[in-house]
């Protein structure tokens, strides 16, 4: 029996919430086939993730606006720069370490499952000034034009969490 890949998601979102410790650190789907969604962002990567802008907030390096399509409900943004670079990120904080490791490994397991065989994934250390600060699994494909896709996993001085990020291969070294 083969798994919908909208199930595996729901166990990772589902797996999130579990592992949390209290209502806040609670996460839910923000839409039905999430495997679909993303594959749907990655695709408007060319075009800025324009057409999943909602509201916008400036600051003096970058835009941030709520994304329309919500991956993680509530916890998913779209950050356009001034050279025309812009990301999909999506993120949630987790009451400790063991927790950000679950999610982690659920998620990296859940996209590259979603993103299929022809990309393929490298996990690495992240390090901060010069510090341990987490792992990071980065997806990519041999087409041109596609966007890094990666899950981060960032523990740095007591502060754990776990985002997605599409974006730009050029920030590989931030992201």
């Amino acid at each position: 029996m083969k798994i919908p890949k909208t199930a595996n998601f729901a166990s990772v979102i589902i797996g999130f919430s579990l592992a949390g410790c209290s209502v806040q650190d609670t996460l839910s789907v923000g839409v039905e086939d999430p495997c679909a969604s993303l594959k749907n962002i990655v695709a408007d990567y060319p075009a800025g993730f324009e057409q999943y802008r909602g509201s916008a907030n400036d600051f003096r390096s970058v835009t941030v606006y709520k994304a329309k399509e919500q991956l993680i409900r509530g916890h998913c943004e779209i950050w356009s720069w001034a050279n025309n670079d812009s990301a999909y990120v999506c993120s949630g904080n987790t009451p400790n370490d063991e927790v950000a490791t679950t999610r982690y490994n659920t998620a990296v397991n859940w996209m590259g499952q979603c993103l299929g065989d022809s990309w393929k994934s490298q996990e690495n250390p992240r390090t901060r000034d010069g510090e341990n600060a987490g792992m990071v699994t980065r997806f990519s494909t041999s087409e041109t034009g596609t966007p890094n896709v990666s899950v981060h996993r960032v523990a740095f001085r007591g502060d754990s969490a776990v985002y997605v990020y599409v974006g730009t291969p050029s920030r590989l070294a931030e992201f």
